[in-house]
Parts: structure tokens; C-alpha cells; sequence
């Protein structure tokens, strides 16, 4: 009897879930979540559910993330008890703040085993605090119908709160009891009716969007566009920016690089600013429009920092997260219906602002494009960035890491037609769970798939590689070797030299030709320019590693000479600007 009890209970509870959109479902084996997991199993053809497995509890967090980033869909992520459920807590805080949608069920100990000193048991009650969107203690699996419905009904529930906006994670805590093993024989399963969510969208009131349209007609607006994932948003916001020529600084999340659009698109802002934090009169804009997520370019925050007109904040979730505290007005609107109302009822701004930006844009590039073409000496750091530009596949999909390479992506990063999609963990920001990311991402479609990493990132989650010889994943990787942490190479920490090898350096002199070979890849060390671009542009064999190997002191002396030409490229427009 125990037994068809907690069968019926776990199938319910997963059928649930699926019932209201969950299409794919990682999971970390262990003991107490046996019945999730066969069950899982069990059903997985039928529900055409894709099946994960990871053994390491933090990289199954973040291939969980991956998927979920790629398919913008839920996706269930399941552990058994104690540690396991502690191990998924960087993922869950990444879904979080980037806000990507996790079902987190977590397998538990029942209550009479709780604070008592069971093994493998914690107190896993709001597990990840304030990190989740919602919290449900489910009870102990029992066939009282009315458990049942309220079963069925706190599942959609979670999906519904996961995928709603700001989406994210959700955790369901799920106490079983032994034994642990469910009924496996086929059995019928009645159809669960989805819970239909509630689509809505926010926008001003007709009196407010008539006196917005007021207060920016005929303005000189710079629009600030950082991370974006909604490709309708992308389309309304240049259709309006070019409607009322204002320039759009791109951050390398936007998906505006390439973008095919008649409106301004600048990239190389991060390198103007450093070059020339006062930016002159012809620049200088009437008000700004930030939209998308937070950007990555310091100099952009430091600049904002010092401006004094209007900035107008563009705010779907309503969480005003303004790190730097310069936001004037929230618009706490839809961004596509939002653009859509605008675009041609603004009266536009001068074309000549437009005109100034492009060609301070084009002009920085250029001088660049130029050096590195000359150059013949060793490939370095920015350069490879540049490379990626328009060495990859048209459709190719790009994950970065952070620290240097999303930063090299940021100021070096001029794709000249659209391009797939580039990736980053943007919302803690943090380099665990790089390359497992990365490869949730690559589960997801037939496209090529290619990872920007450091040594140390790459160092973070090597066990995340195990993935490529379980699965058919196809991902190149190349890997920025400086042995160690260069991005401290950048910073004050630098000026301490008796111990900044040992605390920040922190070299840890990795062979990644080994490293290939443990987990079954290619392996390649290149030097020149040419050689990456011929290997970027074969086709894909599972698992690739590109080494390009750096020095740190040398990188941030090319750095400061590349904001060098930029800051010579703007002297040579003199009065043009």
C-alpha cells in the first residue's frame, strides 16, 4: 500500500509540473530522490521530456541554468538530501538576479528524522532564503484526495511563479519517507488541466504617454541598452531609436551588435569613455533612456555618475535594480508595447547627434582594425575578442565567462551582422559554473556552440566537462591561459607586490592539453591570429579546447595602449566631434 502511495503522489506531482510547460529535468543521483528520479525516468518518453543526469550537484545547477537561458522555459532540477540541496545555491542565486526560471525540488529526510542527527538530513525549510521566488513544504506523500488536488495545484503554481516576471527559481521540498522505491509498471494516467497564467502587460497612462511624448520631442536621447533576451523588445527599441535618431550604445548582451537596423549603433563606447570620460559638446545628449539589464562596461557607470540631465529608467519588473543610484524617473512598463506606442508619435531629435556618435563609433574601430591587421606578433587577449567578431559561424551561440572575457567582449566585440546569440552568468556575476552553463546552453539546439573562458573559470568547473561524454554535446572552448587571475592585474590589489601573486595571481599552472585528453576532447595551443580563425570556422566534433596562453602584466600594458589609439583616433576628428 505504501508503495502505490507514494507512486501516485511523485507521478502526480511530476505530471504537474510538466502539465504547465516543464520540458526538461536535471538530475543529481542520491538515495532519498529515488522515487523522482525513476519516475522521471519512467515517464520521460511519454511526457517528451528531455533527462538529464549530472553527479556533481553544483554543475547540474547550472546545466540546469543553461537550458533554462537557452529555451526560456522551467526546468525541473532535483537532488537528494543534506549538502546536495547546498550544492545547487550558486545556480539558484544566478536564476535569481538573472532572473532565469529553476523548479528546484529537493528531496528531504521526514520530519521525525529532522534535528535529531539522522544522516544526511538538514533543516531544509526555505533552504535558499529570500533566493527563490516562493518557498512550498510539500507533505509526506499520502492518497487523501483533497492532498492530492492541493498537490497538483501548488506545482502549476510554482511554474506559474517561476516563469512569471521577474522569472526565477522556486523551491519545492518534498519529505519522503521508506521505502523508497515506487511501482515501475505501466499505468494510465488521466490528463491534468494547465493553469493558465495571467498575460498581462504594463504601460503608462494615456496622460502620461502624452506627456512623455512632450517631454521628449525634438530631444538629443542616447539610449543605454543593456542585456536583452526578448527579440520583439530588440526590434520596437530600434524601430523607435531610429524613428527619432537616437543613438544606442549597445551593451554586448543587448543583441543589438549586428543588429541589421537604421539606427545608431554604438559598440565602442567602453573604449571612448576611458578615452575621453568628458565627452565632447556634439555627444553630449538631452536625456537617457536606459533599458535591458544591468551593463557590463564600468566607464559607462562612472560616467553616469557625473551626468546631470533626466535618466530615465525603463523598468518591466519594478525592482529599480540602478546600481548606481542615477535614475530620475522609473517607467514601469512592457518594453515592446511601450516602444510600439512611441515610434513615430515622438517628434525626432537632430540627426546630426546621431551622426556625431557614428562616427566617433566608427572612427575608434577603425584605428583598431587597422592595428590589428599590422600585427604580427603574438595573438593577444582584446585581439581574440575582436576575432570572435567575425570569425565564428553566422549562427553561432557564444557563452562567455566573466572577469576579462566579458569585458574584452564589451570593448572589443564588433560583430558586423547579426549573429546568434552571446551568453554570460550576468546576474552574480561570478566565474562557478561557467562551462556547465555553457553546456545547457549547447543542449538545446543543433547550432555551434562556443565558450570564452579563462584558466580560472575554466579551472572552477572542470567536472562540468564530464557532461560532453555523457551526451551528444558539441562545445569549443577556448581558453584565455594568463595562469591566474589577470583581471587583478587591473586593480589596486596589483600595488601589493610582496603578496599578490600568492593571494590574487593565484597561478595554478594547469595542462590543458591533459585536461582535453581526460575528458576525451581536441586539443589545440595557438599563437597567431590566422590559426584561431581556421579552427573557429570547422565544423564541430564534441568537445574542443582552444588554448591561447597570455601574460598578465603584458595584457593590461595592451589594454592601456588600445585606449591609447582610441584616445589619438578622437584628437584626430579634432573639431569634428
Amino acid at each position: 500500500m505504501a508503495n502505490e502511495i507514494l507512486t501516485t503522489y511523485v507521478t502526480k506531482l511530476l505530471q504537474a509540473l510538466v502539465s504547465q510547460g516543464v520540458t526538461a529535468a536535471v538530475i543529481a543521483p542520491g538515495s532519498r530522490s529515488t522515487p523522482v528520479a525513476l519516475l522521471l525516468a519512467k515517464w520521460a518518453p511519454k511526457w517528451q521530456l528531455k533527462l538529464y543526469v549530472d553527479v556533481d550537484e553544483r554543475s547540474a545547477g547550472f546545466f540546469a541554468l543553461g537550458i533554462a537561458k537557452s529555451s526560456h522555459k522551467p526546468v525541473l532540477l532535483v537532488c537528494t538530501s543534506g549538502t546536495a540541496a547546498a550544492n545547487f545555491y550558486p545556480a539558484v542565486c544566478e536564476a535569481n538576479l538573472a532572473a532565469v526560471p529553476l523548479i528546484v525540488l529537493t528531496t528531504d529526510r521526514p520530519p521525525e528524522l529532522t534535528n535529531v542527527g539522522a544522516p544526511q538530513a538538514l533543516d531544509q525549510d526555505h533552504f535558499y532564503g529570500q533566493q527563490v521566488r516562493d518557498f512550498v513544504q510539500l507533505p509526506l506523500p499520502t492518497a487523501q484526495e483533497d492532498a492530492l488536488r492541493y498537490l497538483t495545484f501548488v506545482a502549476q503554481r510554482a511554474v506559474l511563479t517561476a516563469m512569471q516576471a521577474p522569472a526565477g527559481p522556486v523551491q519545492l521540498n518534498l519529505p519522503l519517507r521508506k521505502p523508497l522505491l515506487p511501482d515501475m509498471m505501466p499505468e494510465n494516467l488521466n490528463a491534468i488541466p494547465v493553469l493558465q497564467p495571467k498575460e498581462s502587460q504594463r504601460t503608462l497612462a494615456p496622460a502620461a504617454l502624452v506627456t512623455l511624448k512632450q517631454k521628449w520631442a525634438q530631444q538629443r536621447g542616447l539610449i543605454l541598452a543593456g542585456p536583452m533576451e526578448n527579440t520583439d523588445a530588440r526590434q520596437a527599441l530600434v524601430d523607435f531609436a531610429a524613428s527619432v535618431h537616437w543613438p544606442i550604445l549597445a551593451d554586448p548582451l543587448s543583441g543589438l551588435r549586428g543588429f541589421e537596423t537604421e539606427a545608431t549603433i554604438v559598440e565602442s563606447y567602453d573604449l571612448l569613455l576611458k578615452a575621453q570620460p568628458k565627452l565632447a559638446t556634439s555627444l553630449q545628449p538631452d536625456l537617457i533612456l536606459r533599458c535591458g539589464g544591468t551593463f557590463v562596461a564600468a566607464s559607462l557607470a562612472d560616467w553616469l555618475k557625473q551626468v546631470t540631465v533626466p535618466i530615465y529608467y525603463l523598468d518591466e519588473t519594478q525592482r529599480l535594480a540602478d546600481y548606481t543610484k542615477t535614475a530620475t524617473v522609473q517607467l514601469a512598463v512592457t518594453p515592446r508595447p511601450f516602444f510600439e506606442q512611441l515610434t513615430g508619435h515622438v517628434i525626432a531629435g537632430p540627426k546630426s547627434f546621431a551622426t556625431a556618435w557614428q562616427g566617433v563609433n566608427q572612427q575608434i574601430k577603425r584605428i583598431l582594425q587597422a592595428t590589428w591587421r599590422r600585427k604580427q606578433d603574438q595573438l593577444d587577449e582584446p585581439q581574440v575578442a575582436a576575432l570572435l567578431a567575425t570569425a565564428l559561424p553566422a549562427t553561432a551561440q557564444l557563452f562567455s565567462s566573466n572577469s576579462m572575457p566579458i569585458r574584452d567582449l564589451d570593448s572589443f566585440y564588433w560583430p558586423t551582422k547579426a549573429s546568434g546569440q552571446l551568453y554570460c552568468n550576468r546576474g552574480a556575476n561570478g566565474i562557478d559554473g561557467v562551462t556547465s552553463t555553457a553546456l545547457g546552453v549547447a543542449s538545446q539546439t543543433a547550432m555551434p556552440h562556443y565558450l570564452l573562458t579563462g584558466d580560472l573559470a575554466f579551472f572552477h568547473d572542470m567536472n562540468g566537462l564530464m557532461l560532453t561524454r555523457r551526451y551528444p554535446l558539441q562545445l569549443t572552448v577556448i581558453v584565455i591561459n594568463n595562469n591566474g587571475g589577470g583581471i587583478f592585474s587591473f586593480l589596486p590589489q596589483a600595488n601589493a607586490a610582496d603578496y599578490f601573486e600568492t593571494l590574487f595571481g593565484t597561478p595554478q599552472d594547469l595542462e590543458l592539453e591533459q585536461v582535453a585528453k581526460l575528458y576525451h576532447g581536441a586539443y589545440q595551443l595557438v599563437t597567431q591570429a590566422e590559426q584561431l580563425t581556421t579552427l573557429l570556422q570547422r565544423p564541430q566534433v564534441g568537445l574542443q579546447i582552444i588554448e591561447v596562453r597570455t601574460e598578465r602584466e603584458a595584457n593590461v600594458a595592451q589594454h592601456q595602449a588600445l585606449v591609447g589609439l582610441a584616445k589619438g583616433a578622437l584628437a584626430e576628428m579634432g573639431g569634428k566631434q
